[in-house]
């Protein structure tokens, strides 16, 4: 793990992380992900919240986008000894632009949990089109979250996508094992037109 962001996360004020994002539940989760991602040049993650999938990732990409609006900023060209990208953008996703050529990246949704971005449903365009267009999808989300049930179905449900994979985990950190987000599911996506 690189240093400077490990150090970053020692020193979190109290109420800036989520209990279901900390202790060993979460780093599965991360680890996972990670695994899935191995064959992307690039890597845009959407929701990375205080804890980006950045440190978790094996392989040598091109690049790597984190975009949450509670992420600490981040700017680097290396990654684990190797010249990559490196960008932590405290932002909505929405506000940003991307440009990876379609089939080069992966797309991480952990915890999943997008919010509108005002009048704005996080069901769009913007989001459907990363989704579309990805190598592979990481999404993961508690089955207790209504806003993440209602929404998962029609990313999953696309003609676009096929799921090669669905791992249901049950997190037993201490914080957050006698609560309904302890039960989580992961699915990986891949494009449907490619075998």
């Amino acid at each position: 793990m690189r240093t400077a962001l490990t150090n970053e996360r020692a020193n979190l004020l109290p109420g800036q992380d989520l209990p279901h994002l900390d202790g060993i539940g979460a780093s599965m989760r991360q680890v996972i992900a990670a695994h899935f991602l191995t064959g992307c040049e690039h890597v845009l993650e959407i929701g990375g919240h205080v804890r980006p999938i950045t440190d978790y990732l094996t392989h040598h990409p091109k690049s790597v986008t984190s975009i949450d609006p509670k992420t600490g900023p981040y700017d680097s060209y290396l990654l684990n000894g190797h010249i990559c990208r490196v960008r932590h953008i405290a932002s909505k996703f929405q506000d940003v632009e991307y440009d990876r050529p379609r089939h080069s990246y992966g797309l991480v949704l952990l915890g999943y949990s997008l919010t509108p971005l005002g009048k704005n449903n996080p069901l769009g365009d913007r989001l459907f089109s990363l989704v579309d267009n990805a190598k592979v999808i990481v999404l993961e989300y508690s089955p207790a979250l209504e806003r993440a049930t209602s929404q998962v179905p029609e990313i999953i449900g696309r003609k676009t996508v096929k799921i090669r994979t669905t791992l249901d985990l049950r997190l037993n950190d201490p914080e957050i094992v006698d609560t309904p987000y302890a039960d989580r599911r992961l699915v990986v996506l891949d494009p449907a037109d490619i075998i």
